[in-house]
């Protein structure tokens, strides 16, 4: 009698970034008699990267329908309302998927609960994609001469989305202040606290980037943690570990956690953590963790694997071949290296190149180094725009979704 071979079923939990790259390496060469389904209860795909276009009318940002993405042949509509490990199943809204293996790249979820006010009285950076109406909205009422108008913005906590973030949207007010004719920016001040030293990159980065707020005249205020914001009078009091900041419009990354789903899976500081190479959760069979969700860090440096965006899909791709070659009883490879290049905006068409590298990390755990390659671009908005448009080319392939930025217009007061 000839034996039925059994089904092998890999579940995919959200397709962005990370759930991007499992499907495309899945989908590249999905083993027989593999059932590969990746859930997730949105339409569309965030390219968060294309957010501060917005500001004075230079793109809108951008979308992919999921459905043009290479998660497409593998989408299932629905919600994970929670995870049986030792039956190995899903639970979703609308009934019970069974597992072999699960990969958990559902993202991270904001949660202002533990900074009082922040919720009410802040616009999250790293959720809100049209933020930028806020800031235009500051800036048209900021009058030549008159009182000054204050924004602050503010790193919650460590770690969290899109490390130069904060800085790239504080060099981005400043450049359109300075457009909407003269005056306009001298009665504009931009505060910039994180609570750390400095969250990212090193001494590179930081030289880099404090330099370019320096020469803007935006302040920057390290090792300085926001302890509750409120309002008085029409304008916002954010209390900090230092000094206490008055500012007309509040800018924030919140804090963020891995989803609900996962809350048992995750640490006190709210991520799964996860082996750095296979992203495999300990003491779960068959469970692993990429994205915004996770954590790991390098063992020779003590420091966190960045976890967003092209970590994040390239975290999902390596991990997706490694699914792949498992399933077919092969060999299953270990990533040997991980690195990204993203440009931040700061302002005249000029940004600073942000590249960390691990691949001696990644090839050598206990013994490789991080590196950063931090370099100043004279065309930074044109290589941006170059960046996203060669992550379109690989979620939606042969679909000619394209993103085009024009200019800023000039708005005059």
């Amino acid at each position: 009698m000839t034996s039925i071979p059994k089904t092998t079923h890999i579940i995919i939990v959200g397709a962005g970034w990370a759930g991007q790259g499992v499907c495309e390496a899945l989908g590249a060469e999905t083993p027989p008699n593999t059932v590969v389904t990746c859930i997730d209860a949105r339409e569309t795909l965030s390219v968060g990267a294309t957010w501060q276009f917005g500001l004075d009318g230079r793109a809108k940002p951008m979308e992919v329908p999921l459905s043009k993405t290479s998660a497409a042949k593998f989408l299932r509509k629905g919600t994970v309302q929670s995870v049986d490990y030792a039956a190995k199943h899903v639970n979703l809204q609308f009934g019970v998927l069974p597992y072999d293996h699960l990969v958990l790249a559902c993202g991270a979820v904001s949660d202002p609960s533990t900074i009082p006010g922040l919720e009410e009285h802040c616009v999250d950076l790293t959720a809100k994609k049209n933020f930028t109406d806020d800031i235009e909205r500051f800036l048209d009422a900021v009058e030549p001469g008159g009182k000054t108008k204050r924004v602050v913005i503010s790193i919650a906590k460590c770690p969290y989305k899109c490390p130069p973030l904060p800085f790239e949207v504080a060099c981005l007010i400043d450049d359109a202040a300075k457009r909407r004719g003269k005056g306009v920016r001298d009665a504009v001040s931009i505060t910039v606290t994180s609570p750390v030293p400095w969250p990212f990159g090193g001494p590179k980065a930081k030289k880099a980037f404090t330099e370019a707020m320096a020469a803007k005249n935006i302040t920057y205020l390290p090792e300085t943690q926001v302890i509750s914001v409120d309002e008085q009078d029409g304008r916002k009091l954010v209390k900090t570990s230092g000094e206490e900041l008055v500012a007309d419009l509040v800018l924030a990354t919140f804090p963020h956690r891995a989803p609900d789903f996962v809350k048992d899976l995750a640490k006190a500081k709210g991520s799964v953590p996860v082996d750095l190479r296979t992203n495999a959760v300990a003491g779960k069979e068959g469970v692993y963790c990429v994205g915004d969700a996770c954590a790991a860090l390098i063992p020779s440096a003590g420091v966190p694997i960045p976890k967003a965006g092209e970590f994040a899909y390239k975290a999902g791709l390596a991990l997706g071949k490694r699914l792949a070659a498992l399933v077919r009883g092969e060999e299953a490879p270990l990533p040997t290296e991980r690195s990204a290049r993203c440009v931040a905006e700061t302002g005249g068409g000029e940004g600073i190149t942000v590249g960390p590298n691990f691949d001696a990390a990644f090839a050598d755990p206990e013994n490789g180094k991080p590196a950063f390659a931090i370099e100043p671009h004279a065309d930074g908005t044109t290589a941006k725009v170059a960046w996203i448009q060669g992550y379109l080319d690989r979620f939606a392939p042969d679909q000619g979704i394209v993103f085009e930025a024009g200019a800023p217009r000039n708005v005059e007061s």
